[in-house]
Formats: structure tokens, C-alpha cells, sequence
């Protein structure tokens, strides 16, 4: 789309430069090859970092260099894949998952907290600006008129990603206004966090921190907003088991990354003085309907024994659930 919108105009195969640019970033997805905690440590890391654009932007305009016959300008195309790096991390930011962008100064995790990870509205007005042209030109073809360069289609679906975005950007700002707002079973929230939901705007998954318990819920804002209708998750204090099983590689990775962190320490019926430990992101899940979640059986000793991290459902099996 930044192709057709008119960046086309100053490099040979700006198209393709582009498009490698705008998904260089993902390149670490070779992490994967590392399982789980693997991707999880390296994934949104040095090749989603804003100090790192320039030296990222460098292997897109040697890798269209190859395809362009003539014509050629380095410091045009250098320029361009540039901005197709930087547009990956800026959409990037905008959801939950967050990147850490000031790598290597600053391993923090940076977020705006306002799209969901895949965006169905995003994707559809792409994919129409993507069909647009092609059906214009069949018709064109039929009645002998002029073929449709698609660029009127590619700046009307970057400006819907803009609006789009400011929109929710608006949206989560209210959301977190009206929870930063109540109180909840007697007491005030020590932080508050909205994170989207699929494919609705005005629905958002809550989260609010207060003293020793999270409150998490989802609220729409379109509708009255109630802190009794939420559900109520007490943090288990740090304990040996707890402390043992944070020094696993699995749930060290995980406590890096996970920013609303509920830790679960529940006795073992199978042998007294085990324990089976959970950390959780209340971004991603809780206890009753888990998504990120690493887990470990602790024994007598504060042995640990299978410490896992997955993105998905529990996987370790104990007797009493």
C-alpha cells in the first residue's frame, strides 16, 4: 500500500523493497526453532528496536538491488526501506504483546495497548485495497477504459489504519479513565489495564491491580460499567516453592516479558509438600480461562520438575485437578 499510495515513484521495484522492509523485523521468528521460551525471549526484540532501523533497512535494498534492472538510486531505496521497517514496529507497538524498542539500552517492553494482535478490520480494508484494483481493472478491460494504478485504494487504507488507530487509541484512553474511576470491593486500584479484544472497538479485557488481589473482567463502552460484576484472582504471597520455580529459564523468560504477573502456589496431593506453581499474564488469560502461562511442579526440597512456558492451555497434569 505505501507502494501504490505513491512511494513507487522514486525507486525501481519499490513494491518489493517495501514489503521486505515492513516484514524484516519478523525475521527472529527463526526463534521458534528455540521452542516457546525461546521465541518468547528473542521474538519483538533487537530486530523490532527503533536504534536498529538503519542497520535492519540495509539487507532489503541489497535484496532488491538484485531484481531492479536500471535505475537504481541507494539513497532513495535506503530510504524507503526505512519507512517499511519503521511502519512494522509502529503497528507493532499498537497492540498488547508490545516491543522492546530501545534495545540495547532499555530491554522494557513498550506497548499503546489499542489493537488486538491480528486486527480483522485492518486486514479486511487491506485485502479490499488489495482486490479493488484488480476488479476495477476487469471492468476497465470489458469497456476498453483506462487500468486503475490502485493508488486511490492504497491511500484510502492507510488513512483508515491512521483513523483507525487514532480511534482506539481514544477508545482505550476512556476505558482506562472509567476503571482508574471506581472502587473495587472497598478499595482504590493501584494501576488499571484495558487490552483489546477481536475484532470489537468498544470491548476491551480489564485488569486492575489492587493490593493483594487482581480484579479482571471485560467491560464495552457502550454499557454501564459495573466493579461488582468482575472476578476476583487473590496474588499468592512469594514463597520457597515460588522463589525455585522463578529460577527456571522458563518462568525467568516469561517474568521478563509478562507486565501483569499473577503467581499461583497450590498444594500437591500426591506427595506431601509439593506444590504445583503457575505464573500467568492477565493480558493474555487467567487461572479460569489461561493464554500465557508458565507452570512447574515443585517437590520436597524445592526440587523443580517439568517447568514449562507455553502459549496456550495447561499441559503439566496433577491429581487434584
Amino acid at each position: 500500500m505505501l507502494s501504490r499510495a505513491g512511494l513507487n515513484r522514486f525507486t525501481p521495484r519499490a513494491d518489493l523493497l517495501l514489503m521486505l522492509a515492513a516484514n524484516g523485523p519478523d525475521v527472529d521468528a527463526i526463534s521458534w526453532l528455540g521452542g516457546s521460551v525461546g521465541h518468547l525471549h528473542y521474538h519483538r526484540g533487537y530486530t523490532h528496536s527503533w536504534l536498529l532501523v538503519p542497520l535492519l533497512a540495509v539487507l532489503p535494498v541489497l535484496i532488491t538491488r538484485l531484481f531492479a534492472k536500471q535505475g537504481f538510486h541507494w539513497l532513495k531505496a535506503y530510504l524507503l526501506s526505512i519507512i517499511g521497517v519503521s511502519s512494522h514496529i509502529l503497528l507493532d507497538m499498537t497492540n498488547s504483546y508490545g516491543v522492546r524498542a530501545l534495545l540495547p539500552l532499555r530491554a522494557d517492553w513498550l506497548s499503546f495497548d489499542t489493537t488486538f494482535v491480528a486486527d480483522p478490520w485492518i486486514w479486511f480494508v487491506l485485502a479490499l485495497a488489495v482486490a479493488g484494483p484488480f476488479i476495477s481493472s476487469l471492468v476497465s478491460s470489458e469497456i476498453g477504459g483506462k487500468r486503475s494504478t490502485g493508488q486511490g485504494w492504497a491511500i484510502f487504507a492507510l488513512l483508515f489504519i491512521l483513523l483507525y488507530d487514532v480511534g482506539r487509541y481514544v477508545a482505550h484512553d476512556r476505558a482506562m479513565e472509567i476503571l482508574n474511576s471506581r472502587i473495587y470491593n472497598g478499595e482504590t486500584p493501584k494501576r488499571v489495564g484495558a487490552f483489546a479484544v477481536f475484532a470489537n472497538p468498544l470491548r476491551w479485557n480489564a485488569v486492575v491491580e489492587l493490593p493483594g488481589s487482581y480484579w479482571v473482567s471485560s467491560m464495552n463502552l457502550l454499557e454501564e460499567f459495573d466493579p461488582a460484576a468482575g472476578r476476583i484472582f487473590f496474588k499468592s504471597p512469594l514463597s520457597p516453592e515460588i522463589e525455585a520455580a522463578r529460577a527456571t529459564e522458563p518462568f525467568r523468560v516469561f517474568a521478563d516479558f509478562n507486565q501483569w504477573q499473577l503467581w499461583r502456589s497450590t498444594p500437591m496431593a500426591q506427595a506431601e509438600g509439593s506444590h504445583n506453581v503457575q505464573l500467568f499474564d492477565l493480558r493474555f488469560g487467567n487461572p479460569v480461562d489461561p493464554g500465557f502461562v508458565a507452570e512447574a511442579n515443585v517437590l520436597p526440597g524445592n526440587r523443580v520438575q517439568d517447568a514449562e512456558f507455553r502459549f496456550g492451555k495447561f499441559r503439566i497434569t496433577t491429581p487434584d485437578r
